[in-house]
Order: structure tokens, then C-alpha cells, then sequence
């Protein structure tokens, strides 16, 4: 079944993620004085909006999108995700629970070897944030338990797994029931379509047999005269 995935919404939805880390950087640094590096940030979303702009332009030659684009786009969210992660706090920034958005998105619409490859990927970026990562200088003191660290990781790690499959499970019944519909309204087109074809055969059958039952009574007219 096609995934159905329109180029537009995940264009939307990469601004609405564009203007959420742009908003959520600039809150940090100017008001709540949390040193982060501003200007590596920022070009990370620059590359984002370029790459996003990119994509509004594609939307003109075709809007819907294959599995493989697809997953590059989700592929791409990701680690865009993860390398801001890696510079703002890693494993300890409350946005690290955003890593789930693509995942929810592959799991409803692409096929299950596509998802394993992204909850891999993420996986792997939440395993690097949790031992390499930039550290957040602010004026409090932030001192966290190695065990703190290695439950958030793990708690993280769960939360995609856990996600992932009652979403693919949830959209695969759901793509299951869309196909026996699909297949219900194509077995009924098709009988629809003989059943035309039946009557037009009737009614050719007829309009040629009236002209030809009057030739034959001309001809039984003429045999007799």
C-alpha cells in the first residue's frame, strides 16, 4: 500500500520544529542566561531551513513522496536533532523526548524495515548524547548521579522502542483494513464495469437483430412474389 505521505505536511511540520528550537535557543540565552553555543546552533538551523526550502520547491514536481524519501527526510530530522542535542546539554535537555516525532512518523507510514533502521539510528544518537555532549554553563549548579544519567539513557532508549511498535502495530491494522477496503471497492468496480458491459451487449444484440428480422421478412416477401 502506498504510504501516502504528502511532501507538504512534513514541510509544515519541519517549520513548526525550525521555529520551536529557534524560539527555545534564544529563550535560553538571552533570558535565562544558559551559555550555549549560539552560533554553531544557528547554523545548524540555517542548514535545516535551506534543506526545508528545498523541499517546498520539490513539492511543485511531485507532492507525494516514496519510502525511500521519506526516510531520508525522517533520516535527516534525526540527526539534525541530535547534533543540536550534542550542543545544548545532550542527554540532559528535556528536548531529547523530541527524538520520538520521526519515529511515530516512519511507524505509521513506512514500511517495518524502514522504522528498525531509524529506532537503530536513534538509538545510536541517544547512546552519544548520554557520554558525548557539550555541557550547559549557567550560573546554578547541576550535579547529576552516574546512575541518574544511565536510567535517563535507558528510561529514553524504552520510550523509542516501546513507541515505535504500538504505533507500526495500531497503523499496521489500520493499513490492513484500508487495503481489504481498497480490494472490496475494486472487486465491485469490476463487476460494476461487466455489468455495463452486459447491458451495452444486450442492447447491441438488440438494435442489430431489429433491422435484420426486417430484411428477413423483405426477403421471405420477395422469395414469395
Amino acid at each position: 500500500i502506498p504510504n501516502n505521505i504528502l511532501l507538504i505536511n512534513l514541510i509544515k511540520i519541519r517549520w513548526l520544529a525550525i521555529f520551536g528550537q529557534l524560539s527555545a535557543i534564544l529563550i535560553s540565552y538571552y533570558y535565562l542566561e544558559i551559555i550555549v553555543p549560539i552560533l554553531s546552533c544557528f547554523l545548524i538551523i540555517i542548514v535545516s531551513t535551506f534543506v526545508n526550502l528545498f523541499s517546498f520547491f520539490r513539492k511543485r514536481i511531485n507532492n507525494y513522496l516514496s519510502d525511500n524519501e521519506a526516510f531520508y527526510f525522517l533520516l535527516f530530522d534525526t540527526l539534525q536533532l541530535g547534533i543540536l542535542l550534542y550542543l545544548t546539554g545532550g542527554i540532559y535537555n528535556p528536548f531529547s523526548l523530541l527524538l520520538i516525532a520521526p519515529l511515530i512518523i516512519s511507524a505509521s507510514y513506512l514500511p517495518i524495515a524502514y522504522s528498525i533502521g531509524l529506532l537503530f539510528l536513534s538509538i545510536c544518537s541517544v547512546i552519544i548524547i548520554s557520554n558525548f555532549y557539550l555541557p550547559i554553563n549557567w550560573n546554578e549548579s547541576f550535579n547529576v548521579p552516574k546512575f541518574f544519567r544511565y536510567g535517563l539513557t535507558l528510561s529514553l532508549i524504552i520510550s523509542l522502542i516501546f513507541i515505535s511498535i504500538y504505533v507500526y502495530l495500531f497503523a499496521n491494522s489500520s493499513r490492513r483494513i484500508s487495503k481489504a477496503l481498497s480490494q472490496t471497492r475494486s472487486t465491485l468496480a469490476n463487476q460494476k464495469k461487466i455489468s455495463e458491459i452486459g447491458s451495452l451487449s444486450a442492447a447491441a444484440v438488440h438494435e442489430l437483430s431489429t433491422p435484420l428480422n426486417t430484411i428477413f421478412l423483405i426477403l421471405s416477401d420477395l422469395r414469395e412474389e
